[in-house]
């Protein structure tokens, strides 16, 4: 893995096994092992709620969200798929190979590290949602989190607003409305 990854990097990989000097991790690939260009956020694992699938891609916010058992919640911009690690190690290889300046970037490796403004705004909306629902204590789950982005957007409400005590309130009532829809629905289901 230090060939592929370097100290500090913020990885999401699967624990394989347990050895008297380390552990032995799994990264399905370098896109799905590094995370950049997006924010961590730790909630109570007992808020997330378990799923088949924990990789998600939040095609209207052009976002990709990770939500852990163990409570860690990766909000980043959307990556493309790349090949697996190997190639992506022999390319890694290659560049260190043909390091003519440090100091120079060139246009593609800007183009390629640059979050627009709309993918940042989406990442720290998408990320106060789920700050708000964690403070809440309700369970975290993929839909009750755009649930609280799209009334945050309907009802224009900016990002850094979102931490106030109104936008609580608001999300705290129309979770109250849903739940009351769902028990009377599920009564009206029990009479039949």
């Amino acid at each position: 893995m230090r060939s592929i990854f370097e100290e500090n990097d913020v990885i999401c990989a699967e624990v394989r096994g347990f050895q008297h000097d380390g552990l032995h991790l799994q990264a399905r690939s370098q896109k799905y092992g590094k995370l950049g260009r997006g924010q961590l956020l730790t909630v109570p694992p007992y808020l997330v709620k378990r799923r088949k699938q924990h990789f998600h891609h939040l095609e209207n916010y052009g976002i990709d969200l990770i939500t852990g058992c163990n409570g860690f919640i990766w909000v980043g911009e959307h990556v493309e798929v790349t090949d697996d690690m190997v190639v992506d190690q022999v390319n890694k290889s290659e560049q260190d190979d043909a390091k003519p300046d440090e100091n120079f970037i060139s246009p593609e490796d800007q183009e390629k590290n640059y979050t627009w403004q709309e993918t940042r705004e989406n990442i720290c909306r998408a990320a106060n949602a789920i700050h708000v629902l964690s403070t809440l204590g309700f369970n975290i789950a993929v839909e009750v989190i755009m649930e609280t982005v799209d009334l945050s957007t309907s009802i224009n409400v900016a990002i850094h607003e979102m931490l106030g005590s109104e936008f609580y309130v608001l999300v705290a009532e129309k979770e109250s409305v849903r739940r009351s829809m769902t028990k009377k629905k599920s009564d009206d289901s029990v009479r039949l």
